[in-house]
């Protein structure tokens, strides 16, 4: 079973970017073929080894059907103001049947930042797809300014009949920030190739990686495709 993973939430600045980018280091360390996806052009930068899928106005349903013909695993990163659009084109080409023809299963996750906005558009989003979808709720670490509670909201419980996984994602340690301000680089660029930064910058980046890794394990059910799941499962 493959897996077509969006990452979504119509928040500016909500964390979509890195936690896709995160997604594809993880599978890349369970060596699961997969294709990263960008909806914003703006992203293809020489360091970005992935696709551009205009989904406003040219996508069409093949460069769909061609990913998950080559890959086991495609993760699209939905840019800010497309998940409407993005819902549409699902019912619109009745991509729950299509993906079951192509022994697919799609996963929405979606980034929290624990505020009220926030909340909003993860109960809006839970509407939409229902359960065209498995979920998955990465959770940010909060700002204390604009936090609300998690628990027994709309969104939480949106998302508890929905069956979805929670991860809890690591913050930005300073050493973190640090580099990242000496680096001059955004930190979604520089998980795209940690490699080719300074040597203090790179091991806190790859550092971060392999601690959020670890978080995205708990969803490993709606993250990795089943054979190669299974297959982990056993070392």
């Amino acid at each position: 079973m493959k897996k077509l993973i969006v990452v979504v939430n119509d928040l500016e600045r909500s964390g979509k970017s890195c936690t896709a980018r995160a997604i594809t280091h993880h599978l890349n360390e369970l060596e699961v073929n997969h294709l990263l996806v960008t909806s914003n052009e703006m992203d293809m930068t020489d360091s970005f080894a992935g696709e551009f899928w205009d989904l406003e106005d040219q996508f069409e349903i093949p460069q769909l059907i061609g990913a998950l013909d080559s890959h086991d695993a495609v993760v699209v990163d939905i840019h800010t103001g497309a998940a409407r659009n993005f819902g549409e084109f699902c019912e619109n080409q009745e991509l729950e049947n299509l993906l079951a023809e192509l022994d697919t299963e799609m996963t929405l996750v979606i980034p929290n930042n624990q505020s009220e906005r926030c909340n909003e558009e993860i109960t809006d989003l839970a509407e939409i797809f229902a359960d065209q979808a498995d979920y998955v709720i990465a959770h940010l670490p909060a700002d204390e300014r604009t936090q609300v509670d998690w628990k027994k909201s709309p969104a939480e419980k949106a998302i508890r009949y929905l069956g979805a996984a929670q991860v809890d994602l690591p913050g930005l340690s300073d050493d973190l920030l640090t580099a990242m301000q000496n680096t001059e680089v955004e930190f979604a660029e520089a998980l795209n190739n940690p490699s080719g930064l300074p040597r203090f910058a790179e091991v806190q980046v790859t550092q971060w990686l392999e601690k959020t890794s670890e978080a995205l394990s708990i969803g490993r059910e709606y993250l990795v495709p089943e054979e190669v799941g299974e297959v982990a499962l056993d070392y």
